[in-house]
């Protein structure tokens, strides 16, 4: 549409009165046109992984020995579209991992759409005569002593604790005094169990016995 009083052979008054508007119009199309095509970007769809949690349980044992002989067993989750990796290595079927050396370790764990989650733990040095009576210990002594027990002002949930109790144990569960543990009514250790706290005992006392 042509101006009101346009007449004809005015086409190059019209022409040139345009001029200075067409870069004004052109510029404002380009913006409108950026403008709808960040806006569909802006928003890109979620993440489906963000915040994933994967309630991770495992356990281990200890390098015993001085031997590369540690574990570490990724209790859940578990299933067919589960896999996990150690530190850097590959991804495996396996929620098992053995023949591990002392030192600090990260298990990822990656479900079907990729997702991941980690967990840390440490497997750690026991001499031999240290590991056994750990085992003893965390057999008879809980829930008095462990798993926060504190019966007789003695807890032997760490290792440390263990260590510095080692008078107190031989004490008590071999030499029954003042009265044996486990307490009554339980029975006491057998004499083979009793020989490996002596053992230890005789070895120093150490976790490295």
């Amino acid at each position: 549409m042509k101006p009101a009083g346009f007449k004809p052979g005015n086409d190059s008054l019209f022409k040139d009165s345009m001029k200075p508007i067409l870069p004004v119009f052109f510029h404002l199309l380009g913006l409108v046109i950026l403008t709808i095509a960040c806006s569909k970007n802006d928003n890109p769809a979620p993440d489906a992984c963000t915040g994933a949690n994967f309630n991770i349980n495992s356990t281990k044992t200890e390098s015993v020995g001085g031997a590369n002989n540690g574990t570490i067993t990724i209790l859940e989750p578990r299933g067919d579209t589960i896999s996990y990796k150690l530190n850097s290595g590959g991804y495996q079927s396996s929620w098992y991992f053995t023949n591990l050396a002392p030192g600090d370790y990260v298990v990822t764990i990656k479900n079907q759409k990729g997702c991941t989650d980690t967990v840390q733990l440490t497997i750690l040095s026991y001499g031999p005569k240290y590991a056994v009576v750990k085992e003893i210990i965390v057999g008879f002594c809980g829930p008095c002593h462990r798993n926060g027990g504190m019966d007789g002002g003695k807890n032997f949930d760490s290792d440390a604790n263990i260590v510095n109790s080692w008078d107190r144990i031989k004490a008590r569960a071999v030499d029954n005094i003042p009265s044996q543990m486990p307490a009554l009514p339980n029975s006491p250790l057998t004499n083979v169990d009793k020989q490996k706290i002596t053992d230890w005992v005789n070895a120093g006392h150490r976790q490295s016995d």
